[in-house]
């Protein structure tokens, strides 16, 4: 971007935009972050995070904000049309719109605030710097200490590419930061058994909204996101046999079941994401649709496609990816984060075997997760490198909780302590 362009995108609205978002994470920081006195360095740190996705954006947009990008740009063009729609009275319920109902989100923004592709990539800058927050404080939550708690959350917020899919006009930033509040209140109704009843009921119903919200972001998110929570809970209730816990499954179950029939069955026919065979022609009916998702499935490669989700793009196609390629600085930055993705898949490991050894209800309900989401988009994605490399994003927090060896080693040792006693 030459000095003309930066000077005409850096107008006063997109300088207040900034200006008002970063003082309102540096306010949540000290809001949401416990007292510590490397607390004030951690939300600097998370300042210096929304920082870098600003200047980001004005990276992206430098051929201007009606001709950058993909999905970012398709996205941003239906929100103009919705901001006009309602505009013009037609009640938010009522409004038609294409793909994904982050569209309409960002259309009420479009007709509040005006129609400015910047604003809406800053605010899904903050929505990505503030999922570290809420990922601090389930790690927390977990008995994390606050130096690892701090490492990880820190570490999902600078990695590369979480910052470019979070970042242009698209809906990963609100579907990662859902997909993190789910698990935290989750984790929440369960562990706080000081709450009152009117409030453990609140923070249940506000996972089963969020889990349908998500499905209109992400139509499959449901049976992950769901079908993990219901794994958590039936593994806590095995062990504690509290009531509130079985209750919650229950709420959870029914919304799945609910939202299984108004949501996803309702919005497959045509959904853009899923790989429907259209090489008949004609128009498929939900049976049609079910049968064609059904052919492709059977027609992979299941252990190529796995290998695929979790590596892919292998450090050798790094350079073919179309949005980078040409750029030395963006390959290199992707082939460093491959890298140390790898060494988290291997460190991961070892705590996937901890969590399994102490028989964890909330890890195994995590890792549930994250099989679910791995092997639907392992079996419905194109195989392709840079398809995989974006819908792997969501599973990059979860897998993070468990990259710490040490507890793996320490259960370990103390096992054998025992066994070495009781001989």
């Amino acid at each position: 971007m030459n000095e003309m362009d930066f000077k005409a995108a850096l107008t006063l609205e997109n300088i207040a935009w900034m200006a008002v978002l970063m003082a309102l994470v540096g306010y949540l920081g000290t809001v949401m972050i416990p007292k510590n006195k490397y607390r004030i360095w951690y939300i600097l740190t998370v300042e210096l995070a929304l920082l870098s996705r600003y200047v980001l954006v004005f990276v992206m947009y430098k051929g201007g904000t009606e001709a950058a990008g993909t999905d970012g740009l398709i996205y941003h063009e239906i929100a103009k049309n919705v901001a006009e729609q309602l505009k013009s009275g037609v009640p938010i319920w009522k409004v038609e719109y294409k793909y994904t109902w982050y569209t309409v989100l960002m259309g009420v923004q479009y007709a509040v605030f005006g129609v400015n592709r910047y604003a809406a990539s800053f605010v899904n800058a903050v929505i990505s710097v503030l999922s570290a927050y809420f990922l601090f404080k389930l790690c927390i939550d977990l008995k994390f200490s606050f130096k690892k708690s701090a490492f990880i959350s820190l570490a999902y917020i600078f990695m590369p590419s979480m910052a470019v899919w979070t970042t242009d006009s698209r809906k990963e930033s609100l579907t990662f930061f859902i997909a993190i509040v789910i698990w935290y209140l989750g984790l929440k109704a369960v562990k706080e058994r000081e709450w009152s009843r009117h409030k453990l009921l609140i923070t249940m119903v506000s996972v089963c909204v969020l889990l349908w919200v998500s499905t209109l972001l992400r139509i499959y998110m449901l049976f992950a996101l769901g079908g993990g929570l219901l794994v958590y809970l039936f593994f806590h209730y095995l062990k504690t046999k509290r009531r509130i816990v079985l209750i919650f499954g229950v709420l959870v179950m029914i919304t799945c079941i609910l939202v299984t029939f108004t949501t996803v069955l309702a919005n497959m026919q045509g959904y853009h994401a899923l790989p429907i065979d259209r090489s008949q022609g004609g128009d498929e009916d939900i049976q049609d649709e079910f049968d064609s998702i059904f052919k492709i499935i059977m027609s992979k490669n299941i252990p190529n496609a796995i290998n695929g989700f979790l590596t892919k793009p292998h450090l050798e196609k790094v350079s073919s990816i179309s949005d980078i390629s040409g750029n030395a600085i963006a390959v290199t930055a992707v082939k460093i984060e491959q890298i140390l993705w790898y060494l988290c898949l291997i460190f991961a490991v070892f705590g996937i075997l901890d969590a399994l050894i102490r028989w964890d209800p909330y890890l195994l309900g995590l890792l549930a997760f994250i099989l679910a989401y791995s092997m639907i988009n392992a079996l419905i994605s194109e195989n392709v490198g840079e398809t995989y490399y974006r819908y792997r994003a969501a599973i990059v927090a979860p897998m993070l909780l468990f990259i710490d060896f040490r507890p793996f080693f320490n259960n370990l040792r103390t096992l054998t302590g025992k066994r070495s006693k009781t001989n």
